[in-house]
């Protein structure tokens, strides 16, 4: 038989907490509100763009449209992952732990796990399927001749800078958007975890035997 405090002394030898600290539903639900509403931004913007796209300029616009579209998307990561983890931690029956952070930093988490999960999904579906479009496959076949010093000209070089350019301006914007996702996602944790601002809490003492279940 154990024992339940609700003081909150953690320098007391064999006194823990006595529910998990991990509260998979809330967790879960938040993850989903994030995707979600990061979906509902995500198209949002790309309904902006293209109803402000000028096929006439876009060379002039190039770079500009890469940073605002870049910006746009790591804002709607923010905005995204602080509400999804404001309703984990709101939600939570317990939601005080380390100030939220814990809640928030497993609903960054498994977003970004089911959003790579969808993204592998997809990209095998397109490779099994054999949908490449045409150009697609001969950059790639040029890219391929110019990493092998076979044909390679001063074309598939340029190609290649260009390409490798590309892919590490998205694998950057990518880092900020994840990395501004994750504080949007603590943010909104340790927002929901003080509203209200909860008190008691039930923790488990080893040494007594007095009760048997936690008043709530």
């Amino acid at each position: 038989m154990v024992a339940y405090r609700f003081d909150p002394d953690y320098t007391t030898t064999g006194r823990h907490y006595a529910h998990p600290l991990i509260q998979w539903p809330t967790i879960i639900a938040g993850a989903v509100a994030a995707i979600a509403i990061g979906f509902l931004l995500n198209v949002l913007g790309l309904a902006i763009g293209a109803s402000a796209f000028n096929p006439y300029e876009i060379n002039a616009q190039d770079e500009t449209i890469s940073i605002g579209g870049g910006l746009y998307v790591i804002f709607a990561q923010l905005v995204a992952f602080q509400i999804g983890a404001y309703v984990a931690a709101r939600g939570s029956r317990y939601p005080d732990h380390f100030g939220g952070l814990l809640t928030g930093f497993m609903v960054w988490a498994l977003a970004v796990v089911v959003a790579i999960m969808l993204a592998a999904f997809t990209a095998g579906a397109t490779a099994s399927g054999d949908v490449i479009p045409s150009g697609v496959a001969e950059t790639i076949g040029e890219l391929s001749d110019a990493t092998d010093g076979q044909g390679a000209n001063a074309s598939d070089l340029a190609t290649a800078e260009d390409t490798a350019d590309a892919l590490a301006a998205i694998s950057w914007w990518t880092v900020g958007a994840l990395s501004l996702g994750l504080a949007g996602a603590i943010a909104g944790s340790w927002l929901g975890s003080h509203h209200p601002k909860w008190e008691g809490r039930p923790r488990v003492d080893d040494g007594v035997s007095y009760q048997t279940t936690p008043r709530i």
